[in-house]
């Protein structure tokens, strides 16, 4: 038998804090994750049409937000890990110009599933951009 890459369900205790990480939100970062995800809509990536809609400029869409919360996530649980469900919901835009922080905690684990429970929460300046829980099968 093949030993598992990344964590295994053995691995892991509730309260473990996920390598969380920082990215700044550059106009071309939230315009090009947008692009990447066929969400052409102006609010990712026209900065004077956004503004002139009554927004500070530019910001993040909810795939990429989905996408980072993903990235961490399996980062951390490794490649031989499923990820069984993500769940979150939006909070403060995450504007071209701040940072985004990611975090996520070990919140339970389901020895007869091998399933793990993580709250997760990405932030910015202005406060919590995405907060929710995600599941993931471990070997």
């Amino acid at each position: 038998m093949t030993k598992p890459r990344g964590r295994t369900f053995e691995d892991v205790r509730v309260g473990e804090t996920l390598p969380g990480y920082e990215l700044p939100m550059t106009l071309t970062s939230v315009a090009a994750a947008a692009v990447a995800t066929r969400d052409y809509q102006p609010v990712h990536h026209d900065v004077a049409w956004t503004q002139q809609m009554g927004s500070k400029t530019v910001f993040m869409n909810t795939h990429s937000t989905a996408g980072f919360i993903e990235k961490m996530v399996m980062e951390w649980a490794g490649p031989d890990a499923f990820m069984r469900r993500i769940a979150f919901k939006m909070g403060a835009p995450n504007y071209a110009g701040d940072s985004m922080k990611a975090k996520g905690t070990v919140t339970a684990c389901h020895a007869d599933t091998r399933v793990v429970e993580i709250d997760v929460a990405i932030s910015n300046s202005i406060g919590d951009h995405a907060t929710g829980t995600v599941s993931v099968t471990l070997p």
